[in-house]
């Protein structure tokens, strides 16, 4: 990933925040509209200079993610990240990723391919977010009936229709983006927002583990990443190599996170993720000794059965040569 550039934030956000600011002090009143022009020609002026070395680190980084073989969309994406401020480009591919949300379940879309093996974690969001929306809609149809102030009654439909379709959109990324099961990988997810790649030629050990009330959806638990659904996880992982994650300082080399069935998250792993001369090891099972066999002879019979063979009968002839006769 290109790193981002070494423009001071307060720059960038000077870029974004002093437009704003002159026109929401045009609009009450504060600032008149020629002196608010006047202002904004000279700032913009001053910060002109930003806005173009922005442009050149944006043309820099899309042209070296074209350059590795990547398509057009992750150029753009790598010169945004050159670019923009770290919170502005969390929220704006928030936005994105509920928009688009609400056009796959038009479509009936999802972010899992034609070999991807899905491994649902959403479940339990079903109800809830039914739950959610109905509620929502009801609210928002008794403040605009019951609000008197006419002004306040078209300003929070708009805020809760906005709010609505950000919550429904938020929960149909969680059923459009769930785990999937790759060949070398395993990707965890949290809707849009979050993914983990697992590399599974680093797998070690991958076991149940109940856990709960954990704070966020992703945190940092000791070498334990940990990406709960409302604060839950009931499968852990091990790996060789610690696994990387964006907003993260150092790397975990535990994973745990939650899946609907975990009982067949671990039978996919243990058929899917053994790497080659090396098995898989699963904490509760009990691992039993090999039985050794014993040297087969030239007729197929264990030496030991044979050995018993000869004793009966030397012991039979010599019981006979030694019984007296009738």
């Amino acid at each position: 990933m290109v790193s981002r550039t070494a423009l001071p934030s307060t720059l960038r956000w000077l870029a974004l925040v002093v437009p704003l600011v002159d026109v929401a002090l045009v609009v009450s009143g504060v600032l008149s509209l020629r002196t608010g022009v006047v202002v904004a020609l000279v700032l913009e002026a001053l910060l002109a200079v930003v806005l173009v070395v922005e442009a050149t680190a944006f043309r820099r980084a899309y042209r070296a993610t074209r350059h590795r073989g990547a398509g057009r969309r992750a150029g753009l994406a790598a010169g945004a990240e050159a670019v923009w401020p770290p919170l502005v480009l969390r929220l704006v591919r928030a936005e994105a990723g509920v928009v688009r949300a609400l056009w796959w379940a038009v479509r009936r879309r999802s972010a899992v391919g034609p070999d991807d093996l899905p491994v649902p974690y959403a479940g339990r969001f079903g109800l809830v977010l039914g739950a959610v929306t109905a509620l929502g809609v009801l609210e928002t149809a008794v403040v605009h009936v019951l609000l008197p102030w006419e002004t306040a009654r078209w300003v929070l439909l708009a805020v809760s229709v906005y709010a609505l379709f950000w919550v429904l959109g938020w929960g149909l990324s969680l059923f459009q983006h769930p785990h999937v099961l790759r060949d070398g990988e395993l990707v965890l997810r949290s809707g849009h927002l979050r993914s983990i790649a697992v590399p599974l030629a680093g797998l070690v050990s991958v076991r149940r583990s109940a856990e709960s009330e954990h704070g966020r959806t992703l945190v940092r638990d000791g070498d334990r990443l940990v990406l709960s659904v409302m604060g839950d996880t009931n499968v852990e992982l091990r790996v060789d190599a610690p696994v990387h994650v964006d907003g993260q300082d150092e790397p975990g080399a535990r994973i745990a996170f939650w899946a609907d069935d975990p009982q067949a998250v671990v039978r996919l792993l243990r058929d899917r993720a053994v790497p080659a001369g090396r098995p898989l090891t699963f904490p509760w099972e009990r691992r039993t000794r090999d039985r050794t066999t014993s040297p087969v002879g030239p007729s197929g019979v264990p030496a030991e059965r044979r050995l018993l063979g000869v004793v009966a009968v030397r012991v039979s002839v010599t019981c006979g040569s030694v019984a007296p006769a009738p």
